[in-house]
């Protein structure tokens, strides 16, 4: 499975709009999509915030303490999945990590 970039973008897009999102990070990737990335690096690709392994999509954010940072979490969550599922994107979970509150 594979995350192709109009995908990836409208994922990073309804993130950064959920409620106390305020900054998208590059996710930690695994062996594998840290391959793919060096690839797109090299080729001057863009290189996507959120990484998708297998059939799970990394999101990293920061909060503006605007909202509890679960909370934030949550519709960073419920956003990614739901553009996933809009593109037909198939995923057995998505991990939400807050590298940042407030």
């Amino acid at each position: 499975m594979s995350l192709d970039d109009a995908t990836a973008a409208a994922i990073e897009e309804a993130v950064l709009a959920a409620p106390g999102v305020t900054d998208l990070y590059r996710a930690k990737p695994t062996l594998g999509s840290a391959v793919e990335s060096a690839r797109r690096i090299a080729s001057r690709a863009p290189v996507t915030r959120v990484v998708l392994d297998d059939d799970v999509l990394r999101v990293v954010v920061g909060t503006d303490g605007s909202v509890p940072a679960r909370v934030a979490a949550r519709a960073a969550h419920d956003a990614a999945l739901r553009i996933a599922g809009e593109r037909g994107l198939a995923l057995g979970r998505v991990d939400v990590r807050i590298a940042r509150v407030g």
